[in-house]
């Protein structure tokens, strides 16, 4: 099977993933300001990484690039314009939840006046020839988001004893879980960073077209990102020892200890990069296992994980049946791609897939009847027990969250009309020859 398919099958679950969730959210009012923003904000996190990793499977999948006029140019277009939106979405998300870094209306202003003007920079710096340049500043939301979730981890992880309670956990846990989210990837590579292996510095981040100062500030900001996690997993050792682990302890755990493992599998390998993935060499086969499988399924149930347990969208008994028909319908979604990763590795007919296929769908709605209620009955709250001055109140009025949904729709229909601007300009075609001609 080739990545293609496991990107597809990702971007089918991310898109479902927001669209269902960004529904309930919609509906839940009783949130503080800075759950219900970063609620919504997740949801189109997931629409537009969705996007772009649809974009991203057909660009490996048309298997030709650098033709005048070819289509690739569209999806090429598409899937950095929707990484630019995943880019503001992360910088927007990282200030306002699990703790709000604004401490006033006027800082929430000020912030996300930045960050649109932010994007609407490298916007323009894209549409207008520049490519992707070290002007875009690619892979900065790695090195701002790890600076403030891992500084709110730390804070509340390691509190003084007579601080911590419930609360202090949650907001230390949903720190946690969203730096898997966004860095979990990173982190299978430690070893190659620590042993300079050429998979980890063999990066090539836009097959040419991107210049090498990009790889380079890209490569830093996965090595700080490496570096917190070596640190956040030390961390999460010592509370292992001290009896204090948690969900974040064993998922880091398990992030560096099959980054280890893969260091003797991909030491050999040019590089490790997830889209390379779907293939029956060794390295590849691991690949999958790692890199493909957390884009693809990890992410989306971490994000859903962070919805339902810090109850972001309304769970309430008349909104529960919905909920648990969602949940039903991701689990599907989710199962069809472990599957189709298992199939990556051990080919199997069609009889036997189906057959597979069917078992671990009732297995999962199984799973699903038997936890559903315990996650979202789980204790959730940041607020009881916490000083107030990590909360301050600003009031939101619920024009603005309307127009953030209205705003963003607007934004993905104009990043389409972009890439297909682009596409029968032959402006990408244009931008790789002057790359491969060393113009810039």
């Amino acid at each position: 099977m080739a990545a293609t398919d496991l990107g597809l099958i990702g971007a089918i679950l991310m898109i479902a993933v927001g669209a269902m969730t960004l529904y309930f959210v919609r509906n839940n009012k009783k949130l503080m300001w800075n759950q219900r923003l970063g609620a919504h904000i997740i949801c189109w996190l997931f629409l537009a990484k969705g996007i772009g990793s649809a974009a991203a499977s057909f660009l490996i999948a048309d298997g030709v690039l650098f033709d005048s006029g070819g289509y690739w140019q569209f999806t090429f277009s598409l899937l950095w314009l929707m990484d630019i939106l995943f880019t503001a979405g992360m910088l927007g998300l990282c200030l306002v939840f699990p703790i709000p870094i604004l401490r006033n209306k006027k800082h929430l202003k000020i912030a996300f006046t930045a960050i649109a003007v932010f994007t609407a920079y490298r916007i323009i710096l894209f549409m207008v020839g520049f490519g992707v340049t070290i002007l875009e500043l690619s892979g900065i939301t790695y090195l701002i988001c790890g600076i403030v979730w891992g500084t709110v981890y730390i804070r509340f992880r390691l509190a003084p004893v007579e601080k911590r309670n419930q609360s202090t956990e949650n907001i230390a846990l949903a720190a946690g879980l969203l730096l898997i989210f966004h860095l979990g990837h990173i982190w299978f590579s430690w070893p190659g960073l620590i042993l300079r292996a050429e998979y980890f510095y063999n990066l090539d981040l836009m097959d040419g077209i991107s210049h090498r100062s990009v790889e380079y500030f890209w490569q830093a900001c996965y090595a700080f990102s490496i570096g917190l996690g070596m640190m956040l997993c030390a961390i999460e050792v010592k509370q292992l020892v001290n009896g204090r682990a948690n969900q974040f302890t064993y998922a880091m755990i398990t992030y560096f200890t099959l980054g280890f493992i893969g260091y003797t599998i991909l030491s050999s390998a040019s590089d490790a990069f997830w889209w390379a993935s779907g293939e029956q060499t060794l390295a590849q086969i691991w690949i999958t296992l790692t890199s493909s499988m957390h884009f693809t399924i990890l992410r989306p149930l971490i994000g859903m994980y962070v919805l339902l347990r810090f109850g972001l969208f309304d769970t309430s008994e008349d909104m529960k049946p919905k909920a648990k028909m969602m949940v039903i319908i991701l689990i599907v979604i989710a199962t069809s791609a472990l599957l189709e990763l298992v199939q990556a590795i051990v080919p199997m007919n069609e009889m036997l897939s189906a057959a597979l296929l069917g078992i671990i769908v009732a297995f999962g709605i199984g799973w699903e009847e038997r936890s559903f209620d315990n996650l979202v009955n789980a204790p959730s709250s940041m607020r009881d027990g916490v000083e107030d001055k990590w909360y301050p109140h600003i009031e939101l009025e619920e024009s603005l969250f309307k127009g953030l949904d209205i705003g963003m729709a607007l934004l993905v229909s104009a990043f389409l009309l972009i890439a297909y601007l682009q596409w029968q300009t032959n402006a990408i075609f244009e931008l790789a020859v002057r790359r491969v001609n060393g113009e810039w």
